[in-house]
């Protein structure tokens, strides 16, 4: 799979220390990492499956952070566009 230079993939998914060995693994805590080093952020679920004899899947929810517009002012510049022998290109004479 060819991947955009510019993208990143999941390195590795990471639980937290478990506080009470041979208790349950909470999941809270857990951490996906990508393929640059940094954490991704606003993950609300990861999802584990796999299929007999298939490759295990990872299904990761994550809640998008709206970035606002920025609002800038334009200045609309009109260009006459002529031909050399135009009449609207030949000067006026001083007077």
């Amino acid at each position: 799979m060819n991947e955009p230079k510019n993208s990143l993939s999941v390195v590795t998914i990471l639980p937290p220390p478990n506080q009470n060995p041979g208790s349950v693994q909470m999941a809270q805590g857990t951490k996906v990492m990508l393929s640059n080093g940094s954490e991704l952020s606003r993950v609300q679920s990861v999802t584990l499956s796999a299929k007999a004899g298939g490759m295990w899947e990872a299904t990761i929810t994550v809640l998008p952070e709206i970035i606002q517009p920025v609002n800038a002012e334009a200045h609309i510049v009109e260009v006459e566009v002529t031909d050399l022998k135009s009449r609207s290109r030949t000067h006026t004479e001083a007077e």
